[in-house]
């Protein structure tokens, strides 16, 4: 019988990881790679992406492409069961939940941001992690501008034009030095716009900028900054963000409507609840990237906590993209070597060095022993991540990309992206299914015409139960507010339409509408009363 190895994630560990396995894939192991993206995403690009300096398609791989021996599911990974060695998905428009089962499970998942160390950032802020947030981030600064182009209002101007970026680390110097190169160039369509009148702001809460580097360096790019015009605050904090305004622990407050967060990371809650070892809220590895106590399971990336043995010094990896393209190549030789019985690897990885843009073609960074900075350093910046491109027409392009800026105009269009409607009416006709027993539960339901009839199997005295909702009625309320899965199957039984609203949306309102909430704890306690929901929440937990 085939041994399964599952990998879940399609960031820089699952991939290469999925790619070393693939050259080494022998006729009695089946490898199946689970993302709920069909693309891998370069996420160094991704402020190149905000800047309009490569295409957004350029920072992206379809994943078939990149592991074409390897079967690829597009599904949400839901639960992780250690017990009985499976991992729930959910896939599809059904939203049904399916499990796999697994000889060898690999999780790299990565983190997600933490909105919540910063009062306001949730709700304020913009992030940088995926294409989503690049579109969003994009486009609300060209909006801006288009805006601040035409107002009247001195007040909302100066928001309008005020960009802060919280975290002084790569990922922020980064991304405020090419949106700052951004609107230089292309300010000068915007005719009512001054350049004075634009002020970047990059808070640091430690002592200087690019604290992972010299401080030589640090001061290189303190000098950088200011020289661009860039506000540095340092040894500064951000204690709470509005709307409008950004607090900062020194007194001052910055009147803004952008403020980019470039810090703070956390496991998801997948993770979390999966029972795996957890320190430093990440996954525990030993050495050879087992996961402590699972001898066939592992974990890499920046959700792992991994022991790097260099010199025989035991260190922990850097969450960067070398050493989970690092961590993959001995992951897949220890899956390998662990099948055939052999003795596995320790983990040992001396990094190539650090390099961060500037923007306007500068940069810094060291490469092994050497410091460089400026033109130089730019140059092999991007030599360096173009060789981490999983692809060479993908290579082909953001070089194409990057020659193609320097002659031409950056592309100001503010791109379109479909998003589901939060709340919207959908039609029916007779005999369609709106959802059944089972189902991963995605909205809640007003009639707004015709009717619906609702079909329970699972009744305490082991009956069918049926229930008819008619104009005016609702149904979907009690597994979003409740959990588990759906435990009914509905039907329009005539032409009909119900106003649909989205989970999320629909939870958010209940939390924070007082009156609603007491109806509906009344509702799900009163209506529900002959359902049979152990094996739903047994199943659940």
């Amino acid at each position: 019988m085939k041994k399964k190895i599952l990998i879940l994630g399609g960031g820089f560990g699952g991939v290469y990881t999925a790619k070393k396995l693939e050259s080494k894939i022998s006729h009695n192991i089946e490898i199946e790679l689970i993302s709920n993206n069909n693309y891998f995403i370069f996420q160094p690009l991704l402020p190149e992406v905000v800047s309009g300096r490569i295409s957004d398609s350029d920072a992206v791989i379809p994943l078939r492409e990149i592991i074409k021996k390897i079967y690829f599911r597009n599904a949400e990974v839901s639960k992780i069961d250690i017990k009985n060695q499976r991992v729930g998905v959910v896939q599809g428009f059904r939203k049904r939940l399916h499990w796999l089962k697994y000889d060898h499970l690999i999780v790299a998942l990565g983190q997600e941001s933490n909105l919540e160390i910063i009062p306001g950032l949730k709700n304020h802020a913009f992030t940088i992690r995926n294409l989503e947030d690049a579109y969003t981030l994009r486009n609300h600064i060209l909006s801006c501008l288009e805006l601040a182009d035409v107002t009247k209002d001195a007040d909302l101007k100066i928001r309008l034009l005020n960009f802060v970026v919280i975290g002084g680390g790569f990922s922020g110097v980064e991304t405020i030095g090419e949106i700052k190169e951004m609107i230089e160039r292309i300010l000068p369509y915007y005719t009512n716009i001054n350049e004075e009148e634009i002020v970047f702001h990059i808070v640091e809460l430690s002592n200087r900028l690019l604290p992972e580097l010299t401080k030589d360096i640090s001061k290189y790019v303190y000098s950088f900054f200011i020289n661009k015009k860039i506000k540095v605050y340092l040894n500064i904090y951000i204690k709470e963000i509005t709307g409008t305004k950004a607090y900062l622990n020194n007194g001052i407050s910055i009147n803004t409507n952008t403020i980019i967060s470039t810090i703070g990371s956390k496991s998801s809650s997948l993770i979390k609840e999966s029972k795996l070892p957890m320190k430093n809220d990440k996954i525990i590895t030993n050495e050879k990237l087992q996961v402590l106590g699972c001898s066939n399971i592992w974990a890499i990336g920046d959700s792992a906590l991994i022991i790097n043995k260099l010199n025989n010094k035991k260190a922990y990896a850097l969450p960067t993209a070398q050493f989970a393209v690092a961590e993959g190549k001995t992951l897949a030789n220890n899956i390998i070597r662990h099948e055939l019985g052999k003795k596995l690897e320790d983990f040992s990885y001396k990094t190539k060095g650090s390099l961060a843009s500037l923007g306007s073609r500068r940069g810094v960074g060291k490469i092994f022993f050497f410091k460089i900075k400026g033109f130089l350093a730019w140059l092999i910046w991007k030599i360096f991540y173009l060789s981490f491109i999983p692809s060479l027409p993908t290579k082909i392009r953001v070089v194409f990309g990057w020659v193609l800026e320097i002659f031409v105009p950056r592309n100001t269009v503010m791109t379109e992206r479909f998003k589901p409607k939060p709340v919207a009416y959908q039609c029916f006709k007779a005999g369609d299914l709106v959802f059944e027993e089972g189902m991963i539960a995605d909205g809640f339901y007003i009639v707004t015409h015709g009717k619906f009839r609702n079909t329970y199997k699972k009744t305490k005295d082991g009956r069918e139960f049926t229930k008819i909702y008619k104009k005016g009625d609702h149904f979907g309320s009690r597994v979003i507010l409740s959990g588990g899965r759906r435990t009914g199957t509905i039907n329009a039984i005539n032409d009909s339409q119900v106003l649909k609203i989205d989970k999320n949306s629909f939870r958010l309102l209940v939390e924070n509408f007082e009156l609603l909430g007491n109806y509906f704890d009344d509702y799900i306690n009163t209506k529900f009363k002959n359902l049979n929901l152990e094996k739903e929440k047994k199943e659940k937990n």
